[in-house]
């Protein structure tokens, strides 16, 4: 068993004490599954690990755990390269230890997915001691690019890219729900992304056996005399990252389900987001001694300036709520919030407005469209106090956009006739999507003020345009 003493994540201290101060201070953590080869400076260093089978070639040691390691080695029959992971000598006499192993050797080998390590064969060395030979992971971790990355992360074309690689680990731990097994060590470092852009979830060496949510087969553990669930925990024992854990598992409730990963990827997605972990010191020895915690800090509470996507935030938010049925019921439910961000834009924030409201005024300045994703609203100018209808709208339809492009005074007002919901799209979204500071902006600009003068024309003549909105 190896120690963690408070909290590793980048931007985070520890969580004080020494080894006995306090129960967050000794928490169990297995080796991680294949991880970086060595190629860019890792901690990889020449094989001492005297594996024993004359199958393989050792190279080098790639990571080093408490219960065991993980070495990256040469398969003489197929000529590849591949990780071995094996317990250390001194786990061997654990029976609990041993169970875990067996136990993750045969649910990573059941989880045939793209996005999941395959298991190429699980058996013993010569010597006995059991070994699981898996695909070797050329890449790094996503913690490991995130720090790399740093500031830099919330960039367009860096952020796109994370929230691909999130909703392909989405896609993989769904899969693992679906067979009935819940992996509840989700974090950014069990993350892989290899030389090649593939994405793989590592590491389940805790996972816990539940109900299957789909169709297919549910992960079995074999009739060999193997416990049913051989993942639960010690009485009072703690297993996994604390950082990362969902309150449910820093109390040490029994009652675990999908949901305790959606919490875990919540706690991805808030580290891509902020380049830190979601829960504080504080906050994990609250959770710990089942007091009421301080809350998470919210995304934009971190991050200067308007660089925050604020659905972004909202989304990990939600999946990081404390009290598990306020998050995402599935993580199926987590990916489609995401790959509905990604098919909107990336600063529109939602607002609910109650029926009656007045949204935009005519005279007023232009800074925000609006796209109407729910309700109706209606269109309208004062003309000699009274209200001139111009056009009813409804879902999908877009006003306010001609004042934001062109810097000018709105045309119109527009009040809401139900309650409604709408996409809020300021000039500065635009700006970064449309380029209105290039000659793109400057063409969108220049039909904005003609729109404007012709509608000022027919206004003037006592005629309203064919299809006049609010702008």
């Amino acid at each position: 068993m190896s120690d963690l003493t408070g909290d590793s994540s980048p931007g985070r201290g520890s969580t004080g004490g020494k080894e006995g101060d306090h129960p967050l201070a000794s928490v169990r953590r297995v080796p991680a599954a294949p991880a970086n080869s060595g190629s860019r400076g890792s901690e990889a260093q020449t094989a001492t690990t005297n594996l024993s089978n004359s199958k393989f070639v050792e190279h080098e040691l790639i990571g080093k755990g408490g219960s065991g390691q993980v070495v990256r080695v040469f398969d003489k029959n197929i000529l590849r390269n591949v990780a071995i992971k094996d317990l250390a000598p001194e786990s061997l006499d654990a029976g609990r230890e041993v169970d875990r192993f067996v136990a993750e050797g045969r649910i990573t080998g059941q989880l045939e997915h793209p996005n999941i390590v395959p298991v190429y064969e699980f058996g013993s060395q010569d010597n006995g001691r059991p070994y699981l030979a898996m695909k070797l992971v050329d890449g790094e971790t996503l913690e490991t690019v995130l720090a790399r990355v740093g500031e830099g992360r919330l960039e367009p074309d860096a952020l796109a890219d994370f929230l691909h690689i999130f909703v392909k680990v989405c896609e993989a731990v769904a899969f693992a729900h679906s067979r009935g097994v819940i992996h509840r060590d989700l974090k950014p470092s069990n993350i892989m992304i290899s030389d090649f852009g593939q994405v793989y979830v590592v590491d389940w060496g805790i996972a816990r056996l539940t109900i299957a949510t789909g169709g297919g087969p549910q992960v079995r553990l074999g009739s060999d005399g193997l416990p049913a669930n051989v993942a639960v925990d010690p009485a009072g024992g703690l297993v996994g990252t604390p950082c990362y854990m969902a309150p449910e598992q820093l109390r040490r409730e029994e009652t675990l389900d999908v949901r305790t990963d959606v919490f875990g990827l919540g706690g991805t997605l808030y580290q891509i987001l902020t380049g830190t972990a979601p829960l504080t010191p504080e906050t994990m020895r609250a959770l710990y001694m089942r007091r009421e915690p301080p809350p998470i800090a919210p995304p934009e509470r971190l991050v200067p300036g308007d660089r925050m996507p604020p659905e972004l935030a909202r989304i990990a938010m939600r999946a990081l709520a404390f009290e598990p049925a306020d998050r995402h019921p599935t993580v199926l439910d987590l990916k489609r919030d995401i790959e509905s961000f990604q098919r909107g834009a990336w600063h529109m924030p939602r607002v609910a407005l109650p029926a009656g409201t007045v949204i935009v005024k005519e005279g007023d300045a232009g800074d925000v469209a609006y796209v109407i994703e729910e309700g109706r609203c209606v269109a309208y100018r004062l003309e000699a106090g009274q209200e001139n209808v111009l056009r009813d709208m409804g879902p999908g339809e877009v006003f306010g956009e001609t004042a934001v492009f062109s810097e000018k005074p709105r045309t119109a007002s527009v009040k809401a006739l139900t309650d409604v919901v709408l996409v809020a799209v300021t000039r500065d979204v635009l700006s970064r999507a449309m380029g209105l500071n290039s000659w793109m902006g400057a063409f969108v600009k220049a039909l904005a003020d003609r729109f404007r003068e012709v509608d000022e024309k027919l206004r003037i003549l006592g005629r309203e345009p064919p299809s006049s909105t609010p702008r």
